[in-house]
């Protein structure tokens, strides 16, 4: 009787690229919004400022709420291949290591984080140790979970609030971000590290929490888990029925709560209508992100470039570098102890900056590739984990 033995899994092209994409998502989004300095100048031509709101709009309509569920469902993913493949090499990988491998990230976060009050690196560390246990977990309680954490539970117990408390209202607190853009556009390099070293991280988590993000976040690593376990992006060929099949049902569902949006104002209290509205961004995200993986992947089958190295795919090999590489370069960029340009650079110029930016690091990352086999973050993130091996 043969026993079955567990087999490494070489890199992933496609799932590089498609790290990729979400990073050309962040970077436009992070430019147009100026690293979180939503500020902009004061005065504008009429036609600047149309072309402002085209621009906006269409760059938070592919990537807005989009670009780091993709990159969140790969995060579950690459846990499931690495968990896979050190068991390949009979390595105990379990709690002691990739915990420690979290709390570098998490370090690596936090520092970034002094610099820029968005950084997503703390976050996953975080919510990333909850990985180890849903790992124990069968597929069908994954499924399960999933959904409990995706339909956004605690909003939708408020919503029934809303309909039986007379006089029902519904306020968020914002106050960990009084200052906030005040520090950012007017503060000294020194009062931009004080409070991003404390009080950014409170309206960090105080967005997470109003936005239903943390719970997004873990739901999203587990359908990358799942995905791991299905050996989809193993076997993209053969999940090609599926994969059109989440075309389109996912396309119609947004499409579906897309126009639904455009009604809740009318049909509902202030306070519904803000929580309804919330529920429906949310569901829509998910649904415009699984709808975009998945004509990605059917356009590199249809092309042949699913298992082929390209530009996008070098770009999402060196994810951690790029995008720790995007604040240090753009933070300094807008904000005021800086060159200050959050105060001549709209929607449009920003946007323009952040394709430059873009096709900086894309040929910067080609360039590195040739000459070594991982982005210098990427290296030492693997050297310290194994430190003590």
């Amino acid at each position: 009787m043969k026993i079955a033995t567990p087999t490494i899994t070489p890199r992933i092209p496609i799932v590089d690229a498609l790290r990729g994409f979400a990073l050309v998502g962040i970077i436009l989004l992070h430019a147009i919004e100026h690293f979180d300095l939503l500020l902009y100048p004061e005065k504008s031509t009429a036609f600047l400022a149309k072309l402002d709101s085209i621009v906006s709009d269409i760059v938070l309509f592919i990537f807005a709420g989009k670009a780091y569920s993709i990159f969140s469902i790969l995060f579950g993913l690459s846990f499931y291949l690495q968990m896979k493949n050190q068991a390949a090499r009979g390595v105990d990988y379990q709690w002691r290591r990739f915990s420690w491998r979290l709390l570098i990230l998490f370090v690596m976060g936090y520092l970034l984080s002094l610099l820029y009050i968005g950084e997503i690196l703390t976050a996953f560390a975080m919510l990333g140790l909850l990985l180890l246990a849903l790992n124990r977990l069968s597929n069908k309680w994954l499924i399960i979970i999933s959904f409990l954490f995706l339909i956004q539970f605690p909003t939708l117990f408020i919503v029934r609030l809303s309909f039986t408390i007379p006089d029902f209202t519904y306020q968020q607190d914002w106050s960990a971000w009084q200052d906030v853009f005040s520090t950012f556009s007017k503060g000294s390099f020194l009062d931009v590290i004080r409070l991003n070293s404390w009080k950014g991280h409170l309206a960090k988590w105080q967005y997470f929490y109003n936005a239903g993000r943390y719970l997004q976040l873990i739901g999203l690593f587990t359908i990358g888990l799942l995905l791991g376990r299905m050996k989809y992006f193993e076997n993209l060929k053969q999940h090609v029925s599926f994969t059109k099949k989440t075309v389109l049902f996912s396309g119609l569902l947004f499409i579906s709560l897309y126009v639904a949006s455009f009604f809740i104002d009318k049909s509902f209290t202030p306070s519904q209508a803000i929580l309804i509205k919330a529920l429906c961004e949310s569901y829509s995200n998910l649904f415009f992100t699984l709808l975009l993986m998945s004509l990605f992947i059917l356009i590199s089958i249809e092309w042949n470039i699913e298992n082929k190295p390209t530009w996008l795919s070098s770009y999402g090999k060196m994810s951690l570098t790029n995008y720790v590489m995007q604040p240090l370069i753009g933070v300094p960029f807008f904000y005021g102890f800086g060159l200050g340009m959050y105060a001549y650079f709209g929607i449009t110029y920003s946007f323009l900056f952040g394709l430059l930016f873009l096709s900086f690091q894309l040929s910067f990352s080609s360039w590195w590739l040739k000459h070594h086999t991982q982005g210098p973050l990427e290296k030492g993130w693997r050297q310290l984990t194994n430190w003590g091996k």
